[in-house]
């Protein structure tokens, strides 16, 4: 199965795809949180073949629920009604602190190369690594359920 994964966000929506056998995540786009977003996405849906969708579910750091994950749910269910793809929730807690040290540790993205200008541009980074880093943990605990 290949899988759409998000990180929702209030301005900003990260995407991420997997490969057609549902076992790796590939940072895909950023999308602006706008009112078509939801379109955006579904276009996203049909090109890519996509055949379920993975949203981080924003909870705080002990568990609990928080306001951005009421609004992850209302986004969800949208999301459901919309395109007809089911949704399932994946844990997003650290996703955001994992996808900068990936981004920065790793020297894909040297820090010394960016200046306070290009913060969008690290930040755009960041929501496509956090949801492939979304995306990944739900595919691996997948792939740890049918072993």
């Amino acid at each position: 199965m290949k899988y759409l994964g998000i990180d929702y966000g209030t301005k900003r929506i990260g995407v991420a795809v997997s490969n057609k056998e549902g076992t790796l995540a590939f940072p895909h786009s950023i999308l602006a949180n706008t009112p078509n977003v939801i379109d955006e996405i579904h276009t996203i849906i049909q090109s890519e073949s996509i055949d379920g969708i993975i949203v981080g579910d924003s909870l705080n750091t002990d568990g609990s629920p928080n306001q951005l994950g009421t609004d992850v749910e209302k986004f969800a269910t949208h999301l459901t009604e919309s395109t007809g793809c089911s949704v399932q929730f994946q844990d997003e807690r650290f996703s955001s602190i994992a996808a900068q040290a990936h981004l920065y540790g790793k020297g894909n993205i040297a820090n010394e190369h960016w200046t306070e200008t290009n913060n969008a541009k690290k930040r755009d980074h960041h929501d496509a690594q956090a949801a492939t880093i979304i995306l990944q943990r739900f595919l691996d605990r997948q792939h740890l359920a049918s072993s």
